[in-house]
């Protein structure tokens, strides 16, 4: 006779390691400033500025990052131009755009992507004790090390 007072709860959006999204920067949404945040976060939107996190950073098909982007893992499907610092790792997927610096322990530059920029390689997990290493694209899919025999 009584139907009980139900509350709906939304579900997050899962991100690629299972967690819950926390923070998104929709496509209608324009940023200035500095934000930081101790879950994942992904951007559809524009942002310049900072971006921090203890976890993942995504940069969307339609995100724009003009400025800083620090966390553990960053993956960019967008553009961003600045520079990005992983402890982990940094994954550039196919019909990205970035120009800059990149810091990780692992980069990965999936074939369509465009970097234009300098990598810097650190010790897995340490910004500490950082070892540069410049590679040239010869063609999609192929890279060697700058000054390497052909």
């Amino acid at each position: 006779m009584f139907k009980s007072a139900t509350t709906s709860k939304t579900a997050g959006t899962p991100m690629r390691n299972g967690s819950e999204l926390a923070t998104i920067i929709g496509h209608d949404a324009t940023l200035e400033g500095k934000l930081t945040v101790k879950h994942d976060m992904r951007v559809e939107g524009q942002v310049k500025g900072e971006l921090s996190s203890t976890d993942t950073i995504t940069v969307g098909s339609t995100g724009k990052v003009e400025g800083l982007i620090t966390a553990e893992n960053v993956v960019v499907g967008g553009q961003v131009d600045g520079t990005i610092k992983a402890s982990g790792r940094i994954t550039l997927e196919a019909g990205s755009r970035f120009t800059g610096d990149l810091e990780a322990a692992r980069l990965v530059i999936t074939e369509g992507a465009t970097f234009n920029g300098h990598s810097t390689m650190t010790a897995s997990g340490s910004a500490a004790g950082s070892a540069s290493r410049q590679i040239r694209l010869d063609s999609p899919g192929e890279a060697r090390a700058a000054g390497s025999a052909s």
